[in-house]
């Protein structure tokens, strides 16, 4: 069953909020203040799982909300990121976050930061 995903992602696939698309390290949010510049991003194996590229999101909103304070996420929309939920069809869940597969998402949708913070 396909299940709708949120996160915060850089619209430029160099940039990121930790590696970029080629899995380089670029830790894009190093200037937040709040929860997200303190996330435990480092290598995972579970970002590569049957060696495909697995990305990062939460299970719901409020999750997202947990990570992303509205002074950082002003701050990072300012530098070339977005939030998203994808419909995905490929996940797995863990006890923290959820991973999915991008190109079998359903759908994409960019989340407006009004929708989010009011």
């Amino acid at each position: 069953m396909s299940k709708w995903l949120y996160r915060l992602e850089a619209v430029d696939e160099n940039n990121g909020l930790w590696y970029n698309s080629k899995n380089e390290y670029v830790w894009g949010c190093k200037d937040c203040k709040g929860e997200a510049k303190n996330l435990p991003m480092g290598y995972d194996p579970r970002y590569h799982i049957d060696g495909k590229n697995w990305f990062s999101s939460c299970s719901n909103v409020e999750d997202l909300l947990h990570w992303y304070s509205k002074e950082d996420a002003i701050f990072l929309l300012e530098h070339g990121f977005v939030f998203t939920k994808y419909l995905a069809k490929d996940y797995h869940e863990f006890e923290l976050e959820t991973v999915f597969l991008k190109e079998t998402a359903e759908a994409r949708e960019v989340i407006d930061f009004i929708s989010l913070f009011g």
